[in-house]
């Protein structure tokens, strides 16, 4: 059994030479023969599903799709990766990746899922402006067909993130045959369970069937897989208390007593998501206000993180005003300095000629909505206006990208340096719709993107996050520790560093 380091290499260890990372099928099972006595398995969800297409969905709605689509490489709890559909992967050159695809696996149309269905699931990711993944697939130049097993990515840029890609949202691999159908409502993959149109109801529950064609049967432990959408988070707990679902995120602090006394087990994630404040308008296009680098920062120091950790988290997350914590290499120190400073905030705000404030939109839903409103009072106390919107669930992420939109709350989960700033900071990025002057993260982040050291990489993306929050581009609102609860007969359930809900693979129940 041949098994990858668990610890991620630096950049020049993973980008240059001939380094071949080979898993073997039995390594790659990731389990001792999960027989699971079948049934049904029920999840509350928190928003409802807007497409089952993995090139257009969205990374909060990815466990719709989990069941569906297996993926090219895989993530374990602890971060790393194991082999998925593609069992062994090489970095030919900096810019230049190989996957060897595993032989034998079909979709389940029947369809080979062979390096001709990798190549087309790339190109047509490649041809997708729209796709929420847009900044992953910018960065393939061209993808080629070796041989029958073998797939070629020739990049644009070098990049650390491939892997973490490759085991979520791009990493899904669709038929070929289903690309001219109707992949948003009848998708078809090569997992371990299959969509069934027939039983689902849109707005309400999602269900999927194991698929007796999956590559790796033993993962594949229970028959049904049923998503329903329990929005309003009384209700999600209330399901899971009851034994409606077996299942849910825990949406707010205020249940966990209850919950933990329930028999219930709670499962943490070992990375911490961050809602924060995207600033789509940083020059003052929509709100001239946000021109000023002394409104941004007057802004963040008029945030009160420790009182949304006691008031809203009961004491749990962190209030550090940096994006990355102190366990990262990505930690600032100098960041504390944005701690709330409200007598600060009014100075600089009268300073920029805004002693009577302004006015600004939040569009916002579900969780989200009450970090708005406390961002909403906290803002209030300074003399800026703002009015909250409410948009449908699952729409936060085209709202933001509309080009009428200054700033939202949002949440990010399960991501990577160079991942959320290729998605969310860049300039020209999908949440760059308004082509707005970002200064000079460009540039700081071409040191990160070519750093030939661990630790310069890590200086190099400190620097980027840094420069971020300085400059109010992003300010952070608080950091969360991701918790799902499950029922008594649940088992087998992780949650993999990139999950708000576990993938089903390996859950059996009792």
């Amino acid at each position: 059994m041949t098994i990858t380091s668990s610890r991620r290499p630096g950049r020049l260890a993973v980008l240059t030479g001939a380094v071949t990372l080979a898993l073997t099928l039995a390594a790659c099972s990731g389990t001792d023969g999960a027989s699971g006595g079948g049934g049904t398995l029920t999840v509350g969800a928190a928003t409802n599903v807007q497409t089952l297409d993995p090139q257009m969905a969205a990374v909060a709605q990815e466990y719709y799709l989990n069941p569906v689509f297996d993926t090219l490489v895989q993530e374990q709890s602890d971060g790393t990766h194991e082999a998925g559909l593609a069992e062994e992967w090489e970095i030919v050159d900096p810019t230049t990746f190989e996957l060897q695809v595993r032989p034998d696996v079909t979709f389940s149309d029947g369809a080979p899922m062979d390096a001709d269905a990798v190549v087309a699931n790339f190109e047509r990711g490649m041809a997708m402006e729209a796709s929420p993944s847009a900044s992953f697939y910018s960065n393939i130049d061209s993808v080629e067909v070796v041989d029958d097993s073998t797939v070629r990515l020739n990049l644009t840029e070098p990049t650390t993130d491939m892997l973490s890609q490759l085991s979520r949202l791009p990493g899904m691999m669709m038929s070929p045959a289903s690309f001219d159908a109707d992949p948003d409502t009848q998708p078809v993959g090569a997992g371990g369970w299959t969509h069934d149109a027939a039983a689902s109801n849109p707005g309400e529950v999602q269900v999927y069937q194991a698929n007796p064609e999956y590559w790796d049967p033993d993962r594949v432990g229970v028959d049904t897989i049923e998503m329903r959408v329990l929005e309003d988070a009384s209700a999600a707990t209330n399901a899971v208390l009851d034994g409606q679902v077996d299942i849910i995120e825990m949406r707010s602090e205020a249940d966990r007593s209850t919950l933990e006394n329930a028999s219930l087990q709670l499962i943490e994630r070992a990375n911490p998501n961050v809602y924060y404040l995207q600033i789509m308008d940083t020059d003052g296009t929509l709100v001239d206000a946000m021109g000023d680098e002394q409104v941004r920062r007057a802004l963040n120091l008029a945030i009160d993180r420790e009182a949304i950790q006691e008031g809203l988290q009961f004491g749990q997350g962190d209030p550090s005003p940096g994006f990355w914590l102190s366990d990262s290499p990505y930690h600032e120190e100098s960041l504390e300095d944005l701690a709330h400073d409200p007598d600060e905030a009014r100075r600089l705000l009268a300073d920029a000629g805004y002693e009577d404030g302004f006015s600004v939109t939040f569009p916002a839903f579900g969780a989200i909505t009450e970090m708005a409103e406390a961002i909403q009072q906290m803002w209030a106390d300074v003399g800026i206006d703002v009015t909250i919107e409410q948009v449908e669930p699952g729409t936060l992420a085209d709202v933001m990208r509309n080009g009428e939109t200054a700033m939202a709350v949002t949440l990010a989960r399960g991501f990577t340096a160079e991942s959320h700033y290729d998605e969310r900071h860049a300039p020209g990025s999908p949440y760059d719709p308004l082509g707005t002057d970002r200064g000079e993260v460009a540039e700081l982040a071409d040191v990160a993107l070519n750093a030939e050291t661990e630790e310069s990489q890590a200086e190099g993306w400190r620097d980027v996050y840094t420069y971020l929050i300085e400059q109010g581009y992003l300010m952070v609102v608080a950091h969360q520790v991701p918790v799902v609860v499950t029922s008594e007969r649940a088992s087998g359930v992780e949650l993999s560093s990139s999950d708000n809900l576990p993938k089903p693979y390996d859950i059996t129940l009792e």
